[in-house]
């Protein structure tokens, strides 16, 4: 999808004529012209067509989870081909470093793809510049810089584009239809007060949300996550909201609110994301809102990778949007049932080519899925797993913890926050230097304000970041019971 050039006669697809439009001659897509042709004369589209251009895609996406097997390594060698390319002529970072891949006549030889070094997180955090194109092809911006210290505590920032995100929300439009979300319905998810546009008052003169209306009938509601746990709730019963997408602690931590409830807020559904969801979440919710959970599997770096399956709680894979490895200690594929490190390559990261990165999530292959999908089964994914944190008299989440002022107050390359006791906490952190005295009175302050009055903290400068069980290393850890 990155060279529109594969064909040169102008074609029309509803009623709109794009230069760049045709049929592509690989095998896989003679399958299904006419869906080709709608993919890819999103090159030169103009981005004011956006909503076309994406429900053309979501169109295709709903077909192209049923094609074969080797339908969609053609489909997918075809678009990554086109990424190696760009990728090797305009981005520094992989002048030399696929010429293992390229052949002297140009050619790919796809044996060779494991020869291509991993991209790591690091390499993201140090090289990012080196890793930007130098020129974006036609129809494929403007950019959006997204900054992220995920799970890890290391801090990064990627750039992705426009067309990225439109088949992002091509794949998301997909999975509603497959969990029966109603478009139409009143969606909501709780975001940081600077993120509300024009918020109404709700209490105490706070902007505690904010409302955008969709042309389809449905809302799109922006919640602030700094007020009580009991305000967002009185929200979601005025509001009369359907669904809401959050973290799972998020969830399970307004439950633990609504049980206290009289009369406790019902919705229909949680759609979960940026940590794994343990089952007794799913009962947590279910039983305390009457709402199924729906995960899914995405991450800044590398957009939406997966989600759960309409039949099941395991996972498909976004072939489409996404090449996904998983190879074990030895660098070889692992095999159905066997888990591995997750590596991908993003095929719409123009913008900053992510060929081969370690994501730093173990995963396990399933067998394909009798729901009818074709799309690769993962079983289980264990990525992110921050803890709620216990206290004596409550719950307590980091989620509205200010990394930014822990990072800057730190001078840290990297940080990690362990609760290891009822109200103890030890400050782990990666820098040149001693986090001085008025530095840890101003993270002390913050951190009992967030989380609770009586906290009590320790400071550890280290080398690294100490890694868990399965060799990640975590912004926010338990160790005590």
């Amino acid at each position: 999808m990155i060279a529109p050039m594969l064909v040169k006669e102008a074609s029309t697809v509803a009623g709109v004529e794009t230069p760049s439009m045709g049929v592509p001659t690989f095998a896989c897509l003679r399958q299904f012209p006419r869906l080709a042709r709608v993919y890819f004369y999103c090159l030169e589209y103009p981005m004011t067509k956006a909503m076309d251009f994406q429900n053309k895609i979501r169109e295709m996406l709903m077909q192209s989870q049923f094609w074969p097997l080797d339908a969609m390594q053609t489909f997918q060698r075809n678009q990554l081909t086109q990424l190696l390319q760009h990728a090797r002529t305009t981005v520094p970072f992989y002048q030399t470093r696929l010429d293992p891949l390229f052949k002297s006549n140009g050619d790919i030889d796809w044996n060779r793809w494991r020869e291509i070094p991993v991209v790591t997180r690091a390499d993201l955090r140090e090289m990012r510049a080196e890793m930007l194109t130098t020129a974006l092809p036609a129809g494929h911006g403007p950019t959006l810089d997204y900054s992220t210290s995920g799970s890890s505590g290391v801090p990064i920032t990627v750039t992705t584009t426009s067309i990225a995100n439109a088949v992002r929300r091509a794949a998301f439009a997909r999975m509603d239809v497959q969990h029966q979300i109603d478009a139409s319905k009143i969606w909501a998810t709780f975001v940081f007060p600077h993120e509300i546009e024009n918020g109404i008052d709700f209490k105490n003169n706070t902007a505690a949300f904010s409302v955008k209306k969709m042309k389809n009938g449905g809302r799109q509601i922006k919640i602030n996550l700094k007020i009580s746990d009991n305000d967002k709730l009185d929200l979601i019963l005025q509001e009369k909201i359907n669904y809401l997408s959050h973290l799972p602690n998020t969830a399970e931590i307004m439950a633990f609110e609504n049980n206290l409830r009289k009369n406790p807020v019902r919705f229909e559904a949680f759609i979960c994301y940026g940590q794994s969801i343990s089952d007794e979440q799913r009962r947590i919710v279910k039983n305390s809102f009457g709402a199924r959970c729906i995960s899914i599997y995405s991450s800044k770096e590398a957009g939406l990778m997966a989600q759960q399956c309409h039949t099941g709680e395991h996972f498909h894979v976004n072939s489409e949007l996404a090449i996904i490895e998983v190879i074990n200690a030895q660098g070889l594929a692992c095999k159905t049932g066997e888990t591995g490190s997750l590596i991908v390559t993003p095929i719409y990261s123009t913008a900053q080519p992510l060929i081969r990165y370690e994501q730093g999530d173990l995963v396990t292959l399933g067998e394909p899925c009798a729901c009818g999908s074709m799309l690769p089964v993962l079983t289980s994914i264990s990525g992110r797993q921050d803890p709620i944190f216990r206290f004596p008299d409550r719950l307590g989440s980091e989620v509205l913890i200010d990394k930014v002022l822990l990072e800057k107050t730190l001078q840290a390359r990297a940080i990690q926050l362990a609760q290891t006791g009822p109200l103890k906490f030890t400050i782990r952190y990666v820098a040149d230097v001693q986090v001085p005295v008025a530095g840890r009175n101003t993270i002390n302050t913050h951190l009992r304000l967030i989380l609770h009055p009586d906290l009590q903290f320790e400071y550890q400068k280290l080398a690294e970041i100490p890694r868990n069980a399965g060799g990640k290393q975590q912004r926010f850890v338990c160790e005590f019971s």
